[in-house]
C-alpha cells in the first residue's frame, strides 16, 4: 500500500467534506406527519369542514398522502347555504405532499368532500395557504352537519401544521419523488415484514434504504442519508484508485476532484434508489481488480494478488444483489483477466479457484439479501426465491418491452448527453422553480470522449506494433471496463435511462487523467499546470452554474431556461 502523506489526507478530506456538506444541504426533512386520518374511519358522511373564523383569501391547499392508496375528494368554498366547487383531486401517491390550487378564493369555510367508495388512502395533514403565501390554521374542524360535535380523529388533519414549509417550494424535501415511491415503499415494507412492492430488481438496494429508515426514521432524511454517505465514500476511493493507477497523488486528487463535481454523482446521492449503491460497489470492485492487475503485471508475488481478486468478485456479489447489470462488470473483469494471463504468459484458467470462491460468496450474499423476503407476508421458501428470479427475468425481457417514458434515452446518446432525465419540478408563482435533473458535467462527459478515443488509438497501435505483452495494461483496463459498462445496453430492448451510464463515468475520468499524464511528458511544467488548473476551474464552475437544476434549489425560470444548451435538456 502506497504511503499517504498528510497533505494528501488533508486535500482528500477537504473534497470529501465539501461534497458531504453540499449533498446534505436541503437533502430532506428529518420528520414527516405521524398521525393519519382515513376517510370512512369517522362518523358522518366524510364531508369535512375547515372553519377559519373569518373570511380568508385561500390560494392553495397542501395535502400529505401517507400511503399508496387512492385519495379522491373535492374542495368547496362558501358555506352551508351555498357551496361552490373549487377543485377536485383523484390520485394515488406514496408519502408525498400534493398541491391543490384554489384560485385565490375568499371564504370562511372550506369543505373537503371525500368519496369513501374510492378514497381509502391515509391523509397525514392538510395545510391551507393564503393569497400572501401564509399558513391559515382553522379554528375548528368538524364533519358537516355536526358543528358542535367533538372533532376526534378529524383533528389529525391539522395537528402537525409546522411540519412543512409555506409556501411549499422544495416539496422533494418533505416526501418521495421520482422512483423513490417504489424503493422507499418497498424498504418500509421490508422493515414491517410485508410483501415487497418493488420486486423487479434484487433486494439489497432497498434493504440499505431500509437500514437508513431504521436508524433515522421514516422520513426523507432517513431514506436518503445512506445514499449520500455512499456517494461521499466514493471520493476517497477514487483518490486511492487514481493514485494507484498512475502512481501519483496528484493524479489521484485530480480524479477525485472530477468525481466530486460530477452532476450525476451528486444528483443520485440525494435520490433514494439503488443506483448510487451500484456506483459504489462498481468502483470498489474495479479498484480491487486493478490492484490484482498491478501486482501480477508488475512482477510482484502472485500470491499477493489473490486477496484483491477475491474482494473484487465479492463486490460483484454486492452489486449483483442490487441489480443484475453487475453481469456487465463481471464480464469486463473476466476478459481483462484473460488478457492479463495472455500478457504474462500464464494459463488462461489461472486464479480460477479464487474466482470460484468469490462467486460462491457472491451467491451467498445474493441469497442472504432475500431473507427479509422469505420472512415477509406468510413466509417464503427458497423455491419462491428461485421462481422470483424467473419473474424478474420475464418482467425485463417481455413485460416492459415496448413501454415508453418521456425522459428515456437510447444507450448511444448517454456520453453525448443529448437527453437529460427530469426527476422533479415544482413551480411557484410562475416565476420561480425548484427542479432536479440527472445529467453529467459537460467537462467530464464530453471531455471524456476524446480522451477515450486517444486511449483506444494508443491501445490498438501498441497491440499492432508490440503485441499484448508490451502493452501498458492501464489502457485496456480503462477501455474495456468502459465499453462493457456501456455497450451491452445496446442489446437491451426495454426502456433505458441515462442513470444506467453512471458506473462507466469513473472510467471517463480515468481516461482524462491518463491523457493529462501523457500531456505532462510532452509540454513544459508551466503549461501542464495551467492546463490542469483550467480543467479544474471549468469543472467546478459548471457545477456551480448548474447547481440549482441538479439540487432543487429555487431559481428564476429564466435562469433555468438559460441552461438548456441542447433541445433534449429539459428541466
Amino acid at each position: 500500500m502506497e504511503k499517504i502523506r498528510k497533505l494528501e489526507i488533508a486535500s482528500v478530506s477537504a473534497l470529501t467534506i465539501l461534497f458531504l456538506v453540499l449533498a446534505l444541504l436541503n437533502i430532506g426533512s428529518p420528520s414527516m406527519p405521524s398521525s393519519y386520518w382515513v376517510p370512512g374511519s369517522t362518523s358522518g358522511d366524510n364531508q369535512i369542514i375547515f372553519d377559519f373564523d373569518q373570511v380568508q383569501q385561500v390560494k392553495e391547499v397542501y395535502i400529505f398522502l401517507g400511503d399508496e392508496k387512492q385519495a379522491k375528494f373535492s374542495v368547496y368554498g362558501g358555506d352551508s347555504s351555498k357551496w361552490r366547487l373549487l377543485s377536485s383531486y383523484d390520485k394515488a401517491n406514496y408519502c408525498s405532499w400534493e398541491k391543490i390550487r384554489l384560485r385565490n378564493t375568499s371564504t370562511r369555510f372550506l369543505k373537503f368532500a371525500f368519496d369513501t367508495s374510492e378514497s381509502k388512502g391515509k391523509i397525514g395533514e392538510i395545510v391551507v395557504v393564503s393569497g400572501e403565501n401564509g399558513r391559515i390554521v382553522p379554528i375548528r374542524v368538524y364533519a358537516e352537519g355536526e358543528p358542535d360535535s367533538e372533532s376526534g380523529d378529524i383533528e389529525r388533519l391539522i395537528d402537525e401544521q409546522d411540519i412543512v414549509e409555506v409556501p411549499l417550494v422544495q416539496s422533494y424535501k418533505y416526501g418521495t419523488y421520482f422512483d423513490e415511491v417504489y424503493f422507499v415503499r418497498t424498504a418500509w415494507g421490508y422493515l414491517n415484514l410485508e410483501e415487497p412492492y418493488e420486486w423487479s430488481h434484487p433486494p439489497l438496494g432497498k434493504l440499505i434504504i431500509a437500514g437508513g429508515i431504521a436508524c433515522f426514521g421514516m422520513n426523507p432524511f432517513g431514506w436518503r442519508i445512506l445514499g449520500v454517505l455512499a456517494a461521499t465514500a466514493m471520493i476517497p476511493v477514487m483518490f486511492l484508485f487514481g493514485k494507484r493507477m498512475f502512481k501519483s497523488a496528484v493524479a489521484g486528487l485530480f480524479a477525485a476532484f472530477l468525481l466530486t463535481f460530477d452532476f450525476a454523482h451528486f444528483a443520485l446521492s440525494r435520490l433514494a434508489t439503488g443506483e448510487i449503491y451500484i456506483a459504489l460497489f462498481s468502483l470498489i470492485m474495479f479498484y480491487f481488480f486493478f490492484d490484482y492487475l498491478r501486482i501480477v503485471n508488475d512482477g510482484d508475488d502472485a500470491r499477493k494478488a489473490e486477496k484483491p481478486l477475491f474482494i473484487s468478485i465479492v463486490c460483484f456479489g454486492l452489486w449483483f444483489a442490487t441489480k443484475w447489470t453487475a453481469a456487465f462488470g463481471l464480464a469486463a473483469i473476466l476478459i481483462l483477466l484473460l488478457i492479463s494471463n495472455l500478457r504474462n504468459k500464464r494459463p488462461f484458467y489461472s486464479d480460477y479457484k479464487i474466482v470460484l470462491a468469490g462467486l460462491f460468496v457472491s451467491a451467498a450474499i445474493y441469497i442472504a439479501a432475500y431473507i427479509p423476503y422469505m420472512l415477509s407476508g406468510t413466509g417464503h421458501g427458497l423455491w419462491d426465491v428461485v421462481m422470483k428470479q424467473f419473474g424478474m427475468f420475464g418482467y425485463h425481457a417481455w413485460s416492459v418491452v415496448g413501454a415508453t417514458h418521456p425522459f428515456s434515452s437510447p444507450w448511444w446518446s448517454w456520453p453525448l448527453m443529448l437527453k437529460t432525465l427530469w426527476l422533479y419540478s415544482n413551480t411557484v408563482n410562475g416565476s420561480t422553480v425548484s427542479t432536479i435533473v440527472l445529467m453529467g458535467n459537460p467537462a467530464i462527459w464530453w471531455g471524456g470522449i476524446p480522451a477515450l478515443i486517444v486511449i483506444a488509438a494508443k491501445f490498438l497501435r501498441g497491440a499492432v506494433k508490440a503485441g499484448v505483452q508490451e502493452q501498458d495494461y492501464r489502457c485496456p483496463f480503462i477501455l474495456i471496463s468502459f465499453i462493457l459498462l456501456w455497450i451491452p445496453y445496446a442489446l437491451i430492448t426495454r426502456t433505458l435511462f441515462i442513470y444506467h451510464f453512471v458506473p462507466a463515468v469513473p472510467f471517463m475520468i480515468f481516461a482524462i487523467t491518463y491523457g493529462m499524464k501523457e500531456l505532462q511528458q510532452k509540454v513544459s511544467k508551466g503549461k501542464f499546470i495551467a492546463v490542469i488548473i483550467v480543467i479544474l476551474i471549468v469543472t467546478a464552475a459548471l457545477f456551480c452554474l448548474f447547481y440549482p437544476v441538479i439540487s432543487g434549489y429555487p431559481v428564476a425560470v429564466e435562469y433555468k431556461e438559460s441552461l438548456r444548451w441542447l433541445d433534449g435538456w429539459i428541466f
